[in-house]
């Protein structure tokens, strides 16, 4: 189908909701039709990440359209991913065929030496550019030797020279030492050298291609005349090397069907309501196991998100505020369990802006009871000298007591304050909460086992959660 005629029929899909598909809805209202539509419930984390993209009304209401819209811009994005992903392995193919074909040519004809070297052996260098350091006016060149063998670079200009030239040096024992030297026109007059460097061979017996940056000194190795880059590979057995490429290629190309399997999942996933096959054919293992969930839809109601990132925003200027108390109470008191505590919670708003997972605030909420009973555990053992008529506030250390109890005091406050408006936020998104922790519970323990349900009823989390990564990253 192309583009148009997926639009089509997801348009026919919603008529059976509104004909007027600029009339305004609420996300609850969609969410509910795409249920109904599914015969299961849409996945709520997928559903808030197209909501999230979609423009709105003041009250947070939708279109149709827009909605329609923005699922196309979702299709669109996981074809653009599958097609380049499918480019990769067929590129990936080509050359797993070519070194299969030259692997076999090679295990029947390929001989290696006493040293355990493949006969032909040799060490490819590719001189790319430099940065030249030492003074002088004139052109410079790189020399190479191995043995009995120099090779030298065309003479270019010294300021940021560029080459990209390849050369090639005959191995027999693994024991030779690549020489590397850089000069220019004035110091071959004079028969000096404007930096030396050598290549150890074992570096790179792995085979692979290897690009590092040689620094170029001076013959005691002190001075820095030039930083060079070039990349280096030693073929020191081809059979070996053509193996360790088909393996290396072939677990590519198995990664990337699987990627592209996936991406093919998260389209069928996507656009599951939309399927006629799958329309009005109860799912009875569904029903089964999600019944009192689905029971609770008709009663279910969103949480206004806009009203949560106030009370999110309200928390936060709190939290500032206790942090800034907490640094002048650290002047009489050392606060290390609060700081602990205020550290987490600002790496928490640092990285949930969105609120998708409730769960630290449970973590917070905990965290701050435990230090309100070290509080009162304090208030007991130095209150109690305000108690009485022996306390002379003139003295230094009287004064810092009493602005220590005070400040604590209104740590105190902002503490419950804290807890009242996390518990609010936990209480005012169950639907949120429902699905969250279960996605943390799976992240941390693993998907837990249910009875009697074969692995195919966790693809459809699954397959939203890939979903909602590729969107998260290219959407």
């Amino acid at each position: 189908m192309n583009q148009a005629q997926i639009i089509h029929q997801v348009q026919q899909v919603f008529n059976k909701l509104s004909q007027n598909h600029l009339q305004p809805m609420s996300k609850e209202t969609i969410i509910r039709f795409l249920d109904q539509q599914s015969n299961k419930m849409y996945d709520r984390v997928l559903f808030e990440q197209l909501y999230t993209r979609m423009q709105k009304t003041d009250n947070g209401q939708i279109t149709i359209n827009d909605f329609i819209q923005i699922l196309m811009e979702a299709l669109q994005s996981l074809k653009n991913k599958i097609s380049i992903l499918e480019q990769q392995v067929a590129q990936k193919q080509l050359k797993l065929d070519d070194d299969q074909l030259h692997l076999q040519q090679l295990q029947t004809i390929e001989e290696y030496n006493s040293y355990k070297i493949c006969k032909g052996s040799k060490v490819r260098i590719t001189i790319i550019d430099a940065k030249i350091q030492f003074p002088g006016n004139t052109r410079v060149a790189i020399i190479l030797g191995c043995d009995d063998t120099k090779y030298s670079t065309k003479p270019t200009i010294r300021q940021n020279p560029i080459w990209n030239e390849k050369f090639e040096f005959n191995i027999n024992t693994g024991e030779e030492e690549i020489y590397i030297v850089i000069l220019d026109e004035e110091l071959i007059e004079k028969q000096e050298i404007g930096g030396q460097a050598k290549l150890n061979l074992k570096e790179f017996y792995d085979q692979k291609p290897h690009d590092i940056k040689l620094e170029l000194k001076d013959k005691y190795g002190v001075v820095l005349y030039s930083i060079i880059n070039l990349r280096v590979q030693w073929i020191h057995s081809q059979t070996k090397y053509f193996k360790e490429s088909i393996k290396e290629n072939q677990q590519v190309i198995d990664d990337l069907s699987q990627d592209i399997n996936e991406y093919k999942s998260d389209i069928l996933q996507l656009f599951y309501p939309f399927d006629e096959k799958h329309q009005n054919q109860p799912n009875e293992r569904y029903l089964a196991t999600e019944q009192s969930t689905i029971q609770q839809i008709h009663d279910f109601h969103f949480y206004d998100t806009s009203q949560a990132q106030l009370w999110v925003k309200l928390a936060l200027a709190l939290t500032l505020i206790q942090f800034i108390l907490i640094l002048i109470a650290n002047l009489f008191k050392t606060q290390f369990l609060d700081l602990i505590v205020l550290f987490y919670s600002l790496y928490y708003y640092m990285n949930n802006n969105k609120l998708l997972s409730l769960l630290h605030f449970k973590i917070i909420s905990a965290m701050i009871i435990v230090t309100i009973i070290f509080d009162i555990i304090w208030f007991v053992i130095y209150t109690n000298p305000w108690t009485t008529n022996s306390v002379l506030f003139f003295q230094l250390e009287h004064s810092f007591q009493m602005y220590e109890v005070i400040i604590s005091y209104i740590l105190l406050g902002i503490k419950v304050i804290l807890i009242s408006i996390y518990a609010n936020l936990y209480f005012m998104c169950p639907d949120k909460r429902t699905n969250i922790y279960d996605a943390q519970y799976e992240i941390i323990f693993g998907q837990r086992s249910i009875e009697n349900e074969d692995q195919d009823s966790y693809s459809f989390r699954n397959t939203n959660h890939y979903l909602h990564q590729s969107f998260s990253k290219n959407f």
